[in-house]
């Protein structure tokens, strides 16, 4: 299990990095946005969700800007060795028609978390693009809002 394995740890912000989040911590709140959102989730989307960072146990967390700048050729790979890892320790796959879902709820739980816990690392990394990325796919996705003012969501009981 996931459990000591800590987010955040190379952002150059040090609130971010003293955060407190753990990638256990995540899974929880990516299987609360998702059944908030999708109450009728698949349980093998629920379980994916659940589980969808534990391979890092093994592999470490690569962060997100890290893995952006790859070359599709080392994606590929890695997402392959990720796929290897996975099956090693028993995990389960996402339905295909729910990546989507899953990821976005993923990301959208990275958005959060950043904006209640170091609000100024917003403004850089990636962060602007992000939100603005989010912002399509709930509308995609028919969410509607997903952010309150400012940035920071409406759930104020989301750790």
């Amino acid at each position: 299990m996931t459990h000591d394995v800590n987010r955040w740890h190379s952002s150059p912000h040090s609130r971010l990095r003293n955060s407190g989040d753990t990638v256990l911590r995540h899974q929880f709140r990516v299987v609360e946005l998702l059944t908030s959102f999708w109450p009728d989730a698949p349980r093998a989307a629920i379980d994916y969700a659940a589980s969808h960072d534990e391979q890092e146990s093994v592999m470490g967390d690569i962060p997100s800007p890290e893995k952006q700048q790859w070359s599709a050729e080392l994606r590929r790979l890695y997402e392959a060795r990720e796929a290897e890892v996975r099956a090693q320790m028993g995990l389960p796959h996402c339905p295909p028609h729910w990546a989507a879902q899953v990821a976005f709820c993923d990301r959208l739980d990275a958005h959060r978390w950043v904006a209640k816990h170091c609000p100024e690392a917003l403004h850089d990394g990636g962060f602007p693009e992000l939100r603005e990325d989010l912002l399509r796919q709930a509308e995609g996705f028919g969410l509607g809002e997903v952010f309150g003012p400012e940035g920071v969501d409406h759930d104020q009981t989301n750790p």
